[in-house]
């Protein structure tokens, strides 16, 4: 299925010690955005179980669990941005299957089933562009013809390099969830609202409610912890037209931890309870994903 939050003295020590840290500024505003650092080479581990309860089409449940690595190769621009390379590096699990459990290995796709091979032979050692300005914010996707590229055709499909554009969009969008978009306190509570194209299900709403929880210490680092919880929804009217779409009731939640020197996500952990139609028949899928930020270093 395609398809993770104080006496007197102390507190004036505090506040003259905290402006001068990266993220802080007046009255402790924190302005939580990606900064992306030139030379620096990122890796991500998530983790990604899904469930798929499938009575109402009169088949057994299907459960999946993938880890995948992820490198994010970052290079300076002429005009002083950001050019963000992300790379599927690898990719192992297992799946549940009409009541055969199957494990793969990216590294020896030569064991696993060939519709598992096709899938993940779509994904792994593919890349795209993330190209931020030079204020750190997102331009948009470049070099998705790699993603969209097939082992068996000479160049790819229109379909395929449209498709890869929704994959680069969907996981940038992936690496903000529950980010603010202004600077923001503790205490703080901010709503937004994205309408986002799924490759399957086509353009999905998704409304947010995050709040800046606590500034905390993590991995030795001081971190934003941020909550957030929202509803997916169709964004058109394809009911009917599509044989997958979101159906309403979708939800999901989550938390994040915000490094604020390094200016990345260094944990994400969010569920997502989704109803999903396929050809006019409802069922639920139960999906948790975390991710971890579990490599940093100047190249």
């Amino acid at each position: 299925m395609l398809l993770s939050r104080r006496v007197p003295l102390f507190w004036a020590v505090f506040v003259a010690v905290s402006a001068s840290l990266p993220g802080f500024a007046q009255e402790n505003l924190l302005a939580l955005r990606l900064t992306w650092l030139p030379g620096h080479l990122y890796t991500q581990e998530t983790t990604t179980e899904t469930t798929s309860v499938l009575a109402a089409l009169g088949k057994e449940d299907q459960k999946m669990r993938v880890v995948q690595t992820t490198d994010i190769r970052v290079q300076s621009q002429p005009d002083g941005g950001r050019l963000a390379r992300v790379t599927f590096r690898s990719m192992k699990g297992e799946v549940m299957l009409n009541g055969v459990q199957q494990a793969f290995d990216s590294d020896r796709l030569s064991d696993a089933s060939p519709m598992i091979r096709d899938s993940i032979g779509r994904s792994v050692g593919r890349s795209f562009g993330l190209l931020y300005d030079a204020r750190d914010r997102f331009v948009g996707v470049q070099d998705t013809a790699d993603m969209a590229s097939q082992d068996n055709k000479p160049s790819p499909s229109l379909e395929a390099i449209a498709e890869a554009g929704d994959v680069a969009r969907l996981y940038q969008r992936s690496l903000e969830m529950g980010l603010p978009k202004t600077a923001v306190k503790v205490g703080d509570r901010w709503t937004t609202q994205e309408k986002l194209d799924f490759p399957s299900a086509g353009p999905v709403g998704i409304e947010l409610r995050s709040r800046l929880e606590a500034v905390m210490d993590y991995d030795t680092r001081r971190h934003a912890k941020i909550s957030f919880d929202g509803e997916m929804r169709r964004a058109d009217d394809s009911v009917g037209s599509r044989k997958v779409t979101i159906g309403e009731g979708s939800k999901v939640f989550g938390q994040v931890l915000f490094d604020m020197e390094r200016g990345t996500v260094s944990f994400a952990a969010f569920r997502a309870d989704i109803q999903l139609e396929v050809d006019g028949k409802s069922f639920p899928v139960r999906q948790q994903v975390t991710t971890k930020l579990t490599g940093f270093k100047h190249e």
